[in-house]
């Protein structure tokens, strides 16, 4: 029974390892943007969802800081995520900040040297991705309105100062090993102060890894802040990661970073009704803000399941709302047709067979005979 349900498993998540091996990996280009708010010419690495360029859709994008450093692996975290349908497929924007300007880039401007009239370091450079960066990648590529954020040690501090400065601007933000002893914790006090107001929004996952007292000290104190100032419309979650360190923790960080954006996206690895599946899909369509329908091929495989399993009612109703939503789907008829013959439903599978043979447009001879065959 075992061996059956994990081929059902396979069946349903698209696991067909063959198929990665032919090159399907995400596309990598790159971008440059003279920048009229920095000043100076910057780049961009982008990294394309597999199979972007085969269809139409539009996709989420998670935006990176040292892009050239972190853009390569996140995207490969992404891609294998997606594969196994723990989080969407997505646009990775890597980018990239240069050893003479990261610190600049990334780094609050001290409250001693602020200067009113002029944004400086990380509140001009986060000018930039909003003015700069977010537009041309979506007038490069399809998007969806969901985007993330995510930077590590300057660019995790670059990150919290993105949620707290400009609330909304991204849905998700992934902080690993935020740098926030810088200026003497001065984020601390934005932070608070930004909580307080209770304006904040969106999912944030922030971690550390086995690290010196100067980084794990206030980063402590920010986890204790999310706590004390509790809100519905933030939600956070932290890790240690105490067998990591300060430059080997970027991995992980992603990984556990991208699952807390997209808690909830996942599909159990248990039996789905036709109604498990369609509240998953309404939460993913609400968290990207574009409608998400349950594709043909993973309700025929739950509503396979189910037919294992003999629980009649609930696989003929998964599998003639897959042919109802899928009428030029050739599996989508037969797979109900084999349902109905399974609980011995003859009259019901032959007038399912008629509706395919009259539904499905340029049927062949050999898809026909293909149909008609399920009752031999």
């Amino acid at each position: 029974m075992k061996r059956v349900i994990y081929g059902l498993l396979l069946l349903i998540s698209g696991c067909h390892c063959s198929s990665w091996a032919t090159g399907n990996y995400p596309e990598v280009r790159e971008l440059v943007i003279d920048s009229v708010v920095l000043g100076e010419k910057r780049n961009l690495v982008v990294f394309l969802p597999a199979d972007y360029q085969n269809n139409e859709n539009r996709f989420p994008v998670l935006y990176l800081t040292d892009g050239d450093i972190q853009g390569p692996h996140t995207a490969g975290t992404v891609d294998y995520l997606a594969k196994f349908d723990q989080t969407p497929q997505m646009i990775v924007v890597g980018i990239v900040n240069p050893r003479q300007t990261r610190e600049r880039d990334l780094t609050l401007t001290s409250t001693e040297k602020q200067n009113p009239e002029q944004s400086e370091n990380a509140d001009r450079f986060l000018a930039f991705v909003e003015k700069e960066v977010i537009p041309l990648v979506r007038q490069q590529y399809r998007t969806l309105d969901y985007q993330a954020l995510s930077g590590t040690s300057h660019g995790g501090q670059f990150a919290i100062t993105a949620l707290i400065k400009r609330p909304g601007l991204f849905n998700g933000v992934i902080a690993i090993s935020p740098s926030l002893y810088w200026h003497k914790q001065q984020m601390l006090g934005l932070s608070e102060a930004a909580l307080q107001s209770y304006q904040l929004q969106g999912r944030l996952f922030v971690s550390i890894a086995n690290e010196e007292p100067t980084m794990t000290e206030p980063f402590q104190k920010f986890v204790d802040l999310t706590k004390h100032y509790p809100t519905d419309k933030l939600a956070v979650a932290s890790q240690t990661f105490s067998d990591e360190t300060h430059n080997t923790t970027v991995l992980q960080g992603q990984y556990y970073g991208l699952k807390h954006l997209f808690s909830g996206w996942a599909i159990p690895e248990s039996p789905q009704t036709l109604a498990d599946l369609q509240m998953i899909f309404e939460k993913r369509s609400k968290l990207l803000n574009t409608t998400m329908v349950i594709p043909e091929d993973r309700a025929a495989g739950y509503g396979q399941w189910l037919q294992y399993l003999n629980r009649q009612e609930d696989a003929l109703a998964l599998l003639s709302w897959n042919r109802k939503t899928y009428p030029q789907s050739l599996n989508a008829h037969a797979a109900l047709i084999r349902a109905y013959l399974h609980f011995k439903k003859a009259e019901e599978a032959k007038a399912a067979l008629t509706d395919a043979l009259r539904s499905i447009k340029g049927l062949s001879s050999e898809q026909k005979a293909q149909l008609e065959g399920l009752f031999s």
